[in-house]
């Protein structure tokens, strides 16, 4: 893949070819998590390390970055077992630039999550990028682009990853070889990462659970939240996720509740679950359990205070 087969974000790689003579030092992909930074870090370095600064998959350059070996590519990123990035891993970076390029003309450095750099090692990134090598490159890709300190972003080229349209989303299936669903697309939200998942069997197990889980619920079903307790750990990291696919599950029902129609409705591979609970319900009760859980899904840190957000999502599924 290149800049010109790359699909969407089409100012941002416009931006990235004009810039491929001559590159500026620092750049920050920023976006919500799955809209593809990461993949044009990639490409975009591979295309400044190549001879030919095209990507062409023929010199050698391109030969050493495909085997994931060329010395003047590093990726930085947080250590599983370590909270940040740490300021040892910038003062590796420093090391690094004071060598010069190997093969290259140029050395480039990406920065994974950027937000997960502690404020020291901030710090110490930001007086390289003050007075960088005319040959070093730095691409910070950042789910949260507010926990960067602003000397660190105003001494970057800031580009903004925006949410996909429908059309470049089946673009992107069709060229993972997947067949597009209407519904998928839908349930996307324009976001690459989340439509892919959907073709993920463990993920469509888990929206099965949530859904049949859901239908059982007799409004005190109190047996059903203990059983729905002992297998919740599996969404103890995606509360999201949870959220997202109980609110669009209630949000059908109650469509179909009110309209009798299919035509609004985003799950259309549930229709018989989503109609079935729709006729077990009243508008009222459904309608109230949709706006608890949006108040759910906007919880601050879910994934950090897990336990008190179960604790309220019992409540809810228990009548409380």
């Amino acid at each position: 893949m290149n800049l010109d087969t790359f699909i969407g974000q089409k100012e941002i790689v416009f931006t990235l070819k004009k810039a491929l003579k001559n590159p500026f030092h620092a750049y920050i992909f920023e976006g919500e998590k799955g809209l593809g930074k990461k993949l044009l870090a990639r490409i975009f370095s591979k295309h400044i390390l190549c001879e030919n600064k095209s990507s062409c998959g023929v010199c050698k350059s391109c030969h050493l970055f495909d085997a994931s070996s060329h010395p003047d590519f590093k990726i930085i990123k947080r250590q599983e077992d370590k909270k940040e990035i740490s300021v040892e891993s910038v003062r590796e970076i420093i090391k690094d630039l004071s060598r010069g390029p190997i093969f290259s003309d140029r050395k480039v450095f990406v920065i994974e999550e950027g937000e997960e750099l502690s404020t020291s090692a901030q710090n110490a990134l930001l007086k390289t990028l003050e007075e960088p090598p005319p040959y070093a490159i730095f691409i910070i890709t950042c789910n949260n682009i507010e926990r960067l300190l602003p000397t660190v972003i105003s001494r970057s080229v800031v580009l903004s990853f925006k949410r996909y349209s429908a059309s470049e989303i089946a673009r992107i299936l069709s060229q993972n070889n997947l067949e597009p669903k209407d519904y998928i697309i839908k349930l996307c939200k324009g976001n690459p990462k989340i439509t892919l998942d959907f073709y993920n069997k463990e993920v469509q197990n888990k929206r099965d659970y949530i859904f049949d889980k859901i239908l059982q619920y007799d409004g005190a079903g109190f047996g059903l939240i203990k059983e729905f307790e002992s297998e919740f750990e599996k969404f103890k990291n995606d509360f999201e996720f949870l959220f997202e696919n109980i609110i669009y599950f209630l949000r059908d029902a109650l469509l179909y509740k009110k309209t009798k129609s299919i035509e609004l409705i985003t799950n259309t591979d549930k229709l018989e679950k989503i109609i079935q609970f729709s006729n077990k319900h009243t508008i009222t009760h459904i309608y109230r359990l949709l706006q608890d859980f949006m108040v759910l899904d906007r919880y601050p840190d879910a994934n950090v205070v897990s336990e008190n957000v179960l604790d309220m999502i019992f409540l809810k599924l228990s009548g409380g």
